[in-house]
């Protein structure tokens, strides 16, 4: 994480397969402030998980948090919004624990960020 984070039209994404992926390595991203690359470490995992499964409505939870904050990061606020909602609807199918936690409070964080720029 030496280079600044992706932000798409402002700066070049890092090279191909520079992101390894895994749910450690896109949370690390993630709190850092690189939500690009937390998605790209986040999607083999989203990928690989049971279809239908808790995990996998978890993990498309956590891609649309790093979205969601990216749009932020964008100043696009409305698209993080509507990102938040899905990011909530697959919430509801994640079941228990503390990842699920942890994603429900970025989620409450997201939404009011984005509410803030709405109003």
């Amino acid at each position: 994480m030496s280079a600044p984070p992706h932000v798409p039209g402002r700066n070049a994404r890092p090279p191909e397969g520079s992101i390894a992926p895994g749910l450690e390595e896109g949370l690390a991203q993630y709190r850092a402030g690189y939500f690009w690359e937390a998605h790209e470490a986040w999607e083999p995992v989203w990928m690989a998980a049971p279809p239908n499964s808790p995990e996998k409505a978890l993990m498309q939870a956590i891609i649309q948090l790093a979205n969601g904050n990216l749009k932020l990061v964008m100043d696009q606020k409305r698209a993080a919004s509507r990102i938040a909602a899905l990011a909530r609807d697959h919430l509801a199918r994640a079941g228990t624990g503390d990842l699920v936690d942890w994603a429900r409070a970025e989620l409450e964080s997201l939404e009011n960020a984005a509410q803030e720029g709405a109003q």
